[in-house]
């Protein structure tokens, strides 16, 4: 697999394919718990499900097309920190800090 640009507004960022491909995968996993997907869940899955079956750095998260109003992007972003809540410490490769019991 290749590496894709994600862009949203004006900021974006390369990563690769399989990374990106992992968190569309853990966000429609979230969204699939939800007991009505609204129409723009539906249409953003799919366009999701379509992009992870995509090979050699040309995947598109399709923020700018889906997160048209400030309703849309607060309900991703919700759902983003609980997928990322929920992600294992050891995947996450933030940096960020992980407290331990040892």
């Amino acid at each position: 697999m290749g590496t894709s640009f994600v862009k949203y507004g004006e900021f974006g960022f390369w990563t690769r394919d399989s990374y990106l491909s992992a968190w569309l995968t853990a966000l429609m996993d979230e969204l699939h718990k939800t007991s009505n997907l609204e129409p723009w869940k539906k249409s953003l899955m799919e366009h999701w499900r379509v992009q992870i079956r995509v090979d050699g750095g040309c995947m598109s998260a399709g923020l700018d097309e889906f997160l048209t109003d400030s309703e849309i992007k607060d309900s991703l972003l919700s759902i983003s920190k609980v997928v990322l809540s929920n992600c294992n410490p050891m995947a996450k490769r933030t940096g960020e800090r992980v407290k331990t019991d040892k």
